[in-house]
């Protein structure tokens, strides 16, 4: 599933671009983390944009999310490292354990250390592996 076929990201409110999400990575000074969630194959193409919606609702305000293709969405942790950003993945798979919602969601965490985009592919494949409704971390 391509990024064109989400709804633009001004539909999903709160939503950052992905050039404004790369800029706002690169700012960080501390340590940072990426925090992406991916949605189960099962979920209909139709659907996944109502799951990045519940992402960006449950997300604090000094966490920007992005939308990226599939419909995952990675949120970035300013300070704290991967253990605030494990700790915002489970705050938000506990949010949506509420809607019943969490075993169609995995997450996966990452340091910035070698930069955004190593820390979204490599948060990818920890959530990629991650059992439903859990959380992969860095090491």
């Amino acid at each position: 599933m391509g990024t064109a076929e989400l709804p633009p990201v001004s539909q999903l409110p709160w939503a950052v671009g992905r050039d404004r999400f790369v800029a706002d990575a690169g700012a960080v000074t501390g340590e940072g983390a990426c925090c992406l969630f991916l949605i189960d194959s099962a979920i209909p193409a139709s659907a996944r944009a109502g799951y990045a919606a519940l992402v960006i609702a449950y997300a604090r305000s000094n966490e920007p999310v992005t939308i990226l293709e599939g419909g995952a969405a990675a949120i970035l942790i300013r300070d704290g490292g991967v253990a605030s950003g494990a700790i915002a993945a489970r705050r938000l798979l506990k949010q949506m354990a509420r809607l019943g919602l969490q075993e169609t969601l995995r997450a996966g965490v990452s340091t910035l250390e070698n930069g955004i985009h190593d820390a979204i592919n490599s948060a990818r494949e920890l959530a990629a592996s991650a059992p439903a409704g859990e959380v992969g971390v860095a090491s």
